[in-house]
């Protein structure tokens, strides 16, 4: 039985196995970076057994705005519906939340984001612009 819960933050070896199993590699790549966003993300997750099957990261003011970065979920449970039990969940604790915005990174993510009532951004009269992450250049 799948059981739905939040939780503070996510272990190497979870990290590992969930986002290598779903082949998101570029959060394998400094994977204590990606480990500390998880921990200051709100975070919900999906477990088999105690078993890491799914998770969904968001970061909230709790009021205004909700973005959801993260759905991500065990090739092997993306057809018993996890994501989108993941998002009905998440999204019902932030119900009370004025605006929700979310990144579909794949077709089966949008799928699941439209299956629970989002919808694209040219629909909704509005645009989402991406910024590219900067690296810092130190000058001597």
């Amino acid at each position: 039985m799948i059981t739905y819960s939040f939780e503070n933050g996510l272990n190497i070896h979870e990290i590992k196995a969930l986002y290598g199993g779903t082949k998101m590699t570029e959060y394998l790549k400094n994977i204590a970076e990606t480990a500390e966003g998880l921990a200051n993300s709100t975070l919900m997750t999906a477990r088999d057994d105690g078993k890491l099957v799914g998770v969904i990261r968001g970061l909230s003011d709790m009021h205004t705005v909700l973005f959801i970065d993260d759905v991500v979920v065990l090739p092997e449970y993306q057809e018993d519906g996890v994501d989108v039990e993941l998002l009905k969940q998440f999204t019902a604790y932030f119900r009370q939340v004025a605006r929700v915005i979310a990144y579909g990174r794949d077709d089966r993510t949008v799928a699941a984001l439209k299956q629970v009532g989002f919808e694209d951004s040219d629909t909704a009269n509005q645009e989402c612009l991406v910024r590219p992450q900067q690296i810092l250049e130190i000058k001597y």
